[in-house]
């Protein structure tokens, strides 16, 4: 049976238009005093990244000179919270970085189903992990029962799949990620070099600064160049330690000359700084608002 022939009725989320990546400096949560803490503040803010669907987070040292151990923590915290509940164990080892993993929120996104039975009536999207047996590749994907085929997926794989109550029996195919027009999940990494190495790849660039702009004063133009950019923005913020414009300094730079605008998303904050993630939350509702009204 062809593709074409297949009605999907899937419960998820689009893909943001634009989409936004958002750039988060390495010393994030290094003022937290205890591990616990660090991997409390970590969720927090990953979780907004799922909230607002944003597809990518960048993880930037602010001297790339003196990198820092720290963005190594962030990542598999957060690889850790992407992934599958029903398969972390296979992937992730025992150590001591995720002692108080059991602390991370739940992302409850698509590819997190709540159930080993998929409810009938519609399509749901699950990650499997791929598990070959002689001619056979068995798809582990949190059911009762794997799913087989015999398609020759590479052993330890992960794959997208769609599947559906049918009956007494499931139906499902397999389906590359990158071609799905949904919100599946949120993807890590770690840049090792400038702030305007990382901002030259996108075709229209926000640094978030106390020192910006006010958003009252731009909302409308910010609004006009996010419905019209062709691509994905990114949005940059700052650490505890200093702002984006200290550190565009500290990397022999100026802000004005790495981003397209520099806003302030907070005028006349009560708090003599803002954390990082506090500030993901308010810029990300204020993006998400402008492009959706």
């Amino acid at each position: 049976m062809s593709d074409t022939s297949w009605t999907y009725n899937v419960r998820a989320p689009p893909t943001a238009r634009p989409e936004i990546h958002i750039l988060i400096p390495s010393s994030y949560a290094e003022d937290a005093a205890h591990l616990r803490e660090k991997t409390m503040r970590v969720g927090f803010l990953f979780r907004a990244a799922a909230i607002f669907r944003i597809p990518q987070v960048i993880i930037f040292d602010e001297d790339p000179e003196k990198p820092s151990k720290s963005a190594e923590l962030i990542k598999l915290l957060c690889d850790y919270m992407s992934t599958p509940p029903y398969f972390r164990r296979k992937l992730f080892k025992l150590r001591p970085e995720l002692k108080y993993a059991g602390l991370l929120p739940p992302l409850n996104i698509p590819t997190h189903p709540p159930s080993q039975r998929p409810s009938k009536g519609f399509w749901e999207i699950r990650e499997a992990l791929v598990e070959r047996r002689g001619g056979l590749s068995i798809l582990h994907a949190g059911l009762r029962k794997p799913l087989v085929t015999e398609k020759p997926l590479r052993h330890g794989g992960r794959v997208t799949i769609f599947v559906r109550q049918n009956g007494s029996r499931l139906r499902f195919r397999i389906k590359k990620r990158e071609k799905l027009p949904y919100y599946l999940g949120t993807r890590v990494s770690i840049h090792r070099g400038t702030l305007g190495g990382i901002v030259k790849q996108y075709r229209y660039s926000i640094a978030t600064d106390r020192e910006g702009l006010p958003i009252g004063e731009v909302s409308q133009n910010l609004r006009q160049r996010l419905r019209a950019v062709d691509g994905p923005v990114c949005v940059a913020f700052g650490s505890y330690k200093m702002g984006l414009g200290e550190i565009a300094e500290l990397q022999e730079d100026k802000l004005d000359d790495i981003f397209d605008i520099c806003i302030n998303f907070i005028p006349h904050q009560g708090v003599r700084s803002v954390r990082t993630e506090e500030a993901v939350y308010a810029v990300l509702s204020l993006i998400n608002f402008l492009i959706t009204s």
